[in-house]
């Protein structure tokens, strides 16, 4: 038995009583601030006098409400913050802890035990137990180093004596093992945690963050923070929890609504979806970069639906129109185009009420005859906007002095009355009526008024045409159903000439699988949050997409905003075992300069299975599913969403499979899923098994790309079928 396993109980147990301690308090305190609540609300709506018949009686009865109000403030705050306590006990009851440090101080000659959770936790009497795993005395336990090293507290350097770095396995308040180590790399924790089945969700990595995730996830010096990583490296886990960090450490003015995550497809922002609320945070907002096109464009504007854009970039070619909307030049060419732009009448749109014109393309045109034009473009929209709002508004003036509007007021119901009015006419004279008269039409034309407002009348489609056969000397081909990458460019059209699209609130926005963002796509991100701080994480060998961006051209749009990019590498494998680490390590493009450190160096090798026959391939691929353990999730992989769906039609009637063809459902945490490659990417299931290898099926350098992030998917099994000749980019 290990030496201290008995102490370390004893200390388990003393905490954790002391959990239910507050865990008790907390619920009764919430039980009664409900109660007090509830009789404030009651004496505010029974209790207080309402007597307004004088000056001094209103003074006195809006002041015995101010009071009340500001009881049920501070009953409020105190809900709230005991409501957060008895959140992040309820957390820490499931383990309490996962790590201890012993500090010696260097400058005090006195020493520390520390122990380390996913929040913090004080007792009753206000002493600390668990410390936040994201508190800056909690980076020691994730650099590694024993013996003389420090950690910062703002500016200040503590220097310490790291004696002890230890880490438990717990269950609520049982201890089942600890590790005292210096490399992590090698923990059993790790080990345990690495070899447990895949679940539904993506767990959180707070007890077995690494060194080299630790200093992404710390960073907060780069504004541009650029992480190449290897599949498998945890990436994405890295980048929820910098999430839950920069939360944490600018939590006195930062909102999760201040903080932007993109991800690669609605699928998977469901598999990231509880890592946050499990450490206590709430989700920022986040988008598929389809998502995100589709709430900028203006509400009249359709946009193709997220698997149709998947298809669409996972096809190997490309059209003509697709690369020039795609290309960093042809987005700096709106933005020069922005700074001198005259509009024309075809430019404009006619504003209707019903079949009624009331502004023609060319009225609009000729208010903006009136305009300055040393603005830029959206400046000069704006102005014609209320030059055009005014015109409207002396419309309503004049007609509701006419003789027909003055019979159509006077002629109204008791009910249209006090509709329109709030109450009944009280006086028919002219004057009188033509006020009541222009309070009707503003009302009958608010959504004139709107549509003034919303610039709908920008006709953006025009502005797109002109634009694409002005660089290209050809004309653009527009559907009504728009490609995201159309939707990219008229977002862009719409930010540089209607109205400003940013948002200058967001502080920090963080990109998975970057590189499979085109050049206009990023550079859209940029003027979107032109005051963010980036976080950008990728691997070149998974950039399966038509919208594919190499890390140098990443780099150089970054740097194009005047700052330096900070780029981090990760090459430690710990998704997958060592045999199908190697295999994928195998087809990635520059093999020889990755230097691959596989944590599970043992496991399964993955197995090429082959097939004479259509009917001898599909008993095969049943006997393999078949003979699974069923706890565990099972992924078949094609390589695209046609073979998925005849596989699917194959297969429905022999086994229960889950399909997800569209990228919308969750993953269950065990079965066989079916899904093709472009949907399966961020993904990690226990067994793998990849479709159709077959020299036919797979043999470019793209189809290099996409072997590669299907066989990277598996954690423990991967299985590669084929009839005829196996693929030759596994020579």
């Amino acid at each position: 038995m290990k030496r201290d396993f008995k102490a370390e109980q004893e200390h388990l147990s003393i905490t954790y009583k002391e959990l239910l301690v507050v865990k008790e308090k907390a619920e009764k305190i919430l039980e009664q601030h409900h109660k007090e609540g509830t009789e404030l609300m009651a004496m505010m709506q029974n209790g207080l006098s309402r007597d307004v018949s004088s000056y001094s009686n209103q003074l006195e009865t809006f002041s015995a409400i101010e009071i009340k109000n500001r009881e049920i403030d501070q009953l409020n705050m105190k809900h709230d913050s005991w409501a957060n306590r008895l959140n992040a006990v309820n957390r820490l009851l499931k383990e309490p802890y996962f790590g201890r440090i012993d500090l010696e101080f260097k400058n005090e000659n006195e020493t520390g035990t520390f122990y380390l959770g996913v929040n913090s936790f004080r007792t009753l009497d206000d002493e600390d137990r668990v410390i936040d795993w994201r508190a800056p005395i909690a980076e020691l336990y994730y650099n590694q180093d024993l013996g003389e090293t420090s950690y910062k507290i703002q500016n200040d350097k503590v220097p310490v004596n790291l004696i002890l770095r230890r880490q438990f396995s717990l269950k609520e308040d049982q201890l089942i093992d600890y590790y005292d180590t210096s490399v992590i790399i090698n923990d059993e924790l790790l080990l345990q945690a690495l070899s447990s089945n895949s679940s539904e969700y993506m767990q959180d990595i707070t007890a077995t963050i690494q060194k080299e995730q630790n200093e992404i996830i710390r960073d907060i010096n780069s504004r541009i923070l650029l992480v190449n990583g290897i599949a498998g490296s945890g990436k994405t886990s890295a980048v929820l929890q910098r999430i839950a960090y920069l939360l944490y450490q600018y939590r006195q003015d930062l909102l999760p609504d201040d903080v932007v995550l993109l991800a690669p497809n609605p699928l998977f922002m469901n598999y990231i979806s509880k890592v946050l609320p499990n450490l206590g945070e709430k989700n920022p907002t986040n988008f598929t970069m389809h998502q995100l096109v589709n709430f900028k464009l203006p509400n009249n504007y359709k946009l193709e639906n997220e698997l149709a854009y998947l298809e669409s970039i996972a096809k190997s070619n490309v059209s003509k129109q697709a690369k020039i909307l795609r290309s960093e030049a042809f987005f700096v060419f709106l933005v020069k185009k922005m700074q001198d732009y005259s509009f024309k009448t075809t430019d404009f749109k006619a504003i209707k009420r019903g079949k009624k014109e009331l502004f023609s393309a060319k009225d609009i045109a000729k208010f903006y005859t009136g305009i300055a034009k040393t603005q830029v473009a959206s400046k000069q929209i704006q102005a014609l906007a209320k030059q055009m709002e005014y015109e409207l508004d002396q419309r309503l003036h004049k007609k509701a002095r006419t003789q027909k509007m003055y019979d159509k007021i006077t002629q109204m119901t008791e009910t249209e009355q006090k509709k329109y009015f709030g109450g009944f006419i009280k006086s028919d004279s002219k004057s009188a009526v033509a006020i009541l008269a222009y309070q009707y039409l503003k009302r009958i034309y608010k959504k004139i008024f709107r549509q003034i407002c919303c610039y709908n009348w920008v006709d953006i489609k025009a502005l797109f045409s002109d634009f694409y056969q002005e660089y290209t000397g050809e004309n653009a081909i527009l559907k009504d159903e728009l490609t995201v990458d159309e939707g990219v460019v008229l977002v862009a059209i719409w930010h540089f000439f209607v109205m400003s699209l940013n948002k200058r609130n967001v502080r920090f926005v963080l990109i998975d699988e970057v590189q499979d963002y085109s050049p206009a796509q990023l550079k859209l991100l940029l003027e979107l949050y032109p005051r963010a701080s980036f976080t950008l994480l990728g691997d070149e060998n998974q950039g399966i997409f038509q919208t594919y961006v190499d890390f140098s051209t990443v780099t150089k749009i970054f740097e194009q905003t005047g700052n330096s990019v900070t780029q981090k590498n990760l090459v430690t494998s710990y998704r997958s075992n060592g045999p199908i680490t190697a295999l994928f390590k195998q087809l990635a493009e520059n093999c020889e300069a990755i230097n691959v450190v596989t944590v599970q160096e043992t496991g399964g090798q993955p197995q090429f299975i082959s097939a004479q026959t259509t009917d001898d391939y599909k008993q095969k691929l049943i006997a393999i599913l078949q003979q699974l353990p069923k706890d565990q999730s099972t992924a078949l992989i094609t390589k695209n969403v046609k073979q998925a769906k005849y596989l699917n039609k194959k297969l429905i009637k022999v086994l229960k499979i889950y399909s997800f063809i569209k990228p919308t459902a969750h993953v269950p945490g065990v079965g066989i899923n079916l899904l093709p490659i472009s949907i399966a990417k961020g993904l990690e299931f226990d067994n793998v098994i990849l479709h159709d290898v077959s020299a036919e099926n797979y043999h470019s350098q793209h189809d290099r790309k996409l072997l590669y992030t299907g066989i990277s998917r598996g954690m423990k099994k991967v299985f590669l079928l084929y009839q005829g000749q196996k693929s030759i980019l596994f020579a």
